[in-house]
């Protein structure tokens, strides 16, 4: 019991930000409906993945990136369980690129990591492109129009830039 109670204390940060991120995912859903705005363009889990990267560590980071869709899916329905999948492969890739750009490019983390939404964007299109090809999905390829999808993946980088500036203490 000591030992687990240890265990707890020591992770104790990164189990509220979960707890936290996948609340405020869960709820998201009921939140849209009472503010009558589709508040999923403004692509939650790349955010929550974002503050899991700021705040936790790498391991957690893929255990959220790979599971929130998935978790999306069983509790909310949406997305559906494939596409759930295909989300959490483009959401671990970014995690996988973003940290390999840090650590052995050292791209400053606003570069590193607009590359990674990038380019995990890349290979969530290519992957969804040849499901919708061999019928495991049906709809269009790009439902969000790709300017905000530029636009909020440049926002996010800057913030999360921001922040990873003032975490690193290298201002003036």
């Amino acid at each position: 019991m000591a030992a687990a109670l240890a265990t707890l204390n020591r992770y104790k940060s990164t189990v509220l930000i979960d707890a936290g991120l996948l609340l405020t995912l869960y709820l998201l859903p009921a939140i849209s409906h009472t503010v009558a705005f589709p508040l999923y363009k403004f692509e939650p889990m790349r955010i929550a993945l974002i503050i899991a990267l700021l705040f936790t560590s790498r391991a957690n980071t893929y255990f959220i990136a790979f599971t929130i869709p998935l978790a999306s899916a069983f509790v909310t329905g949406h997305p559906e369980l494939f596409k759930a999948i295909l989300m959490g492969i483009e959401l671990s890739a970014l995690v996988a690129i973003y940290s390999y750009l840090v650590r052995r490019d050292r791209l400053p983390a606003f570069a590193a990591l607009i590359a990674a939404i990038l380019l995990s964007k890349l290979l969530y299109y290519g992957l969804k492109s040849a499901a919708l090809g061999a019928g495991f999905l049906s709809g269009q390829l790009i439902s969000t129009p790709v300017t905000s999808q530029l636009i909020l993946a440049i926002g996010t980088a800057i913030i999360f830039g921001v922040v990873e500036h003032f975490r690193s203490g290298k201002h003036p």
